[in-house]
């Protein structure tokens, strides 16, 4: 026969239902006593039954994660993985597993909808905020199931959500090259129909305004995903009669691109200008100089998410969370600029 729940009981000196309530995450048994019946499940080789588990307290312990799967970057970004990461590394040891559903398939097909909220076959979801649609979150909220979404949201829904905070991103890249010396700023963002690009511009337009600059239209560029976008308006930069000589990219690999442009021209990198990029991976330490970015932690966001998707499943409350978590800058090759 194989070891019951009364075996754990009895190895770890606890009640059945403390050996239970550990099983189901109860927030009434402190750390030391929980700590103390998982130990005593691995050194007998305890596996509860997940199945009956589930019919005794309606949960099916399965967070899903929505991704667009029809999109051919969505597994060939690595910060996906770090986001999926921190999910799994959170639930994982709290007896939860976590499935990967495609966005179309929630939004247009109704009978795996059904399946997935109304039959219960999750306990939340995750979804990026990209992904997000109106019909979805109004589905969601009808049937009180528990959701979080990984970036503010544009519409101010009252919901669970979590992001990094893009404003601050924008104001300390930008105040570090205003104090190493740099004047004529310029920021390079991606599309301003997304919210956090328009953060991260409104976080660069403060820190000049705090330090006496003025804005001007021509250093401030839209758009730029790729490194042929970086060298592009590099170049158009250095048409102009006063270029920059500090800029901030919202993304690597259009500052690498940048980068080549700058070479190219014999400009030196950082005494004649200088360059600050968003995420620490992948190319920001492999290039030449090193670029200074601002460290956005992927792992923690996803950690957080989970944290507040189980708080939802396990505590529902009518409160909604919104939480933007801090960035620090990491100071590199391209911004170390010698007093002058």
């Amino acid at each position: 026969m194989g070891v019951t729940i009364k075996d754990v009981a009895k190895a770890a000196g606890v009640s059945t239902a403390t050996v239970s309530r550990v099983l189901n995450n109860s927030n009434l048994i402190t750390p030391q006593t929980t700590e103390k019946v998982r130990n005593a499940m691995r050194e007998l080789g305890y596996f509860p039954n997940n199945i009956a588990r589930s019919f005794a307290n309606q949960n099916t312990y399965i967070i899903a994660l929505v991704v667009d799967i029809e999109e051919p970057t969505a597994f060939n970004n690595p910060y996906f993985y770090q986001i999926q990461y921190g999910i799994e590394k959170y639930i994982c040891p709290k007896g939860y597993y976590l499935m990967i559903v495609n966005e179309n398939t929630l939004n247009h097909n109704g009978t795996a909808f059904s399946k997935l909220f109304f039959e219960k076959r999750v306990d939340g979801l995750i979804l990026p905020v990209s992904l997000l649609h109106k019909n979805l979150v109004k589905k969601m909220e009808e049937q009180k199931f528990p959701f979080v979404i990984i970036g503010e949201p544009e519409n101010s829904y009252d919901t669970n959500w979590i992001d990094i905070n893009n404003k601050m991103a924008g104001e300390i890249s930008t105040t570090h090259l205003i104090e190493n010396q740099y004047k004529r700023i310029a920021f390079v963002s991606g599309s301003r129909k997304d919210l956090f690009n328009k953060n991260r511009l409104d976080g660069y337009l403060t820190a000049l305004a705090k330090h006496g600059f003025q804005p001007n239209p021509d250093l401030i560029k839209e758009g730029g995903f790729s490194k042929e976008d970086g060298y592009s308006i590099m170049n158009e930069f250095f048409k102009q009669n006063n270029p920059p000589d500090g800029i901030v990219f919202t993304d690597n690999l259009v500052a690498f691109g940048a980068l080549s442009a700058i070479k190219e021209h014999g400009i030196k990198i950082p005494d004649d200008i200088g360059l600050v990029s968003f995420d620490n991976f992948p190319v920001a330490e492999l290039s030449d100089p090193q670029i200074t970015t601002v460290d956005i932690d992927l792992l923690d966001l996803g950690i957080q998410a989970a944290s507040m998707l189980l708080k939802e499943i396990q505590l529902p409350s009518t409160t909604k969370q919104q939480s933007l978590l801090s960035v620090r800058l990491i100071k590199r090759g391209t911004s170390k600029r010698s007093q002058r």
